[in-house]
């Protein structure tokens, strides 16, 4: 419940801000050719990340970045680092679809066997998302609010009890996802 409170606590944020200080010359935009960004929520889902963007014209842009993720299962957890490798392409204003590629270094902890497994995994997502411009003074700033939706494409050295979880859940993500970025 607090997650849910949380969440849209956020969304809620983030968009009365951005309803206020939405940029209408997206002229001026053009001329920032990369950005960094992240999100705030990723503290509820223990998935930290930083994404680095280039626009290579004004409707597409590449992306690349680093993620880290620690999540606990009631048989166990895992903690892995990935490499963000991705696309994301503009479809009319700031409405975009976007595809990453996470190439992941797992290490799980199986409780019941009290055992460690490594593993390499390669998961995908796409996304269905909008973006918002506002400034804050004169540094371009936006938020993204994104709709994902992803599945494991490779599973490699990984105990029975998280097959079993993945097998039952193998399509992810339920909840949008919000990010801050900042161009240059």
């Amino acid at each position: 419940m607090k997650i849910k409170l949380y969440l849209i606590f956020v969304i809620l944020a983030v968009l009365s801000l951005n309803l206020y200080s939405q940029s209408s010359d997206k002229e001026q935009e053009y001329h920032y050719k990369n950005s960094l960004e992240l999100s705030p929520i990723s503290p509820l889902v223990n998935i930290y990340g930083i994404q680095y963007l280039y626009q290579v014209n004004d409707k597409d842009e590449l992306i690349a970045g680093l993620s880290y993720m620690k999540i606990k299962y009631d048989f166990g957890n895992t903690n892995a680092s990935a490499l963000i490798l991705g696309y994301r392409r503009y479809l009319w204003k700031n409405l975009h679809i976007e595809y990453q590629l996470w190439p992941t270094y797992d290490n799980f902890y199986e409780k019941i066997e009290d055992k460690y497994y490594q593993s390499f995994d390669i998961w995908n997502e796409f996304r269905l998302g909008y973006q918002f411009d506002f400034n804050i003074g004169n540094i371009p700033f936006y938020s993204t609010l994104q709709w994902p939706f992803g599945f494991g494409l490779y599973a490699g050295n990984k105990p029975e009890s998280f097959k079993d979880f993945e097998q039952d859940n193998r399509f992810f993500y339920q909840y949008p996802l919000i990010f801050i970025g900042i161009k240059f």
